[in-house]
């Protein structure tokens, strides 16, 4: 599991801006879309809703969210 496309999918959660992440974590924003759309191939999910460049999390996000900040815990210890 790549960490970093997790730090993407959790501060793209928690923005809803591929703008804003992408300048939070230093990435662009194709770099951001591209790790969420990796995310979403390997777990055969949507995670994100994208309509009239306004981003909201689908309800698989919302479930796979938590998981996701407890490896990210884990992972800074």
């Amino acid at each position: 599991m790549d960490t970093k496309k997790l730090v993407t999918f959790y501060n793209l959660a928690q923005t809803k801006n591929y703008g804003k992440t992408a300048e939070e974590i230093f990435l662009t924003q194709a770099t951001v879309s591209k790790h969420i759309m990796a995310l979403e191939k390997e777990w055969g999910i949507k995670l994100f809703s994208r309509k009239h460049r306004k981003v909201t999390l689908t309800q698989e996000a919302l479930n796979v969210l938590p998981d996701v900040r407890e490896i990210l815990d884990k992972e800074q210890q």
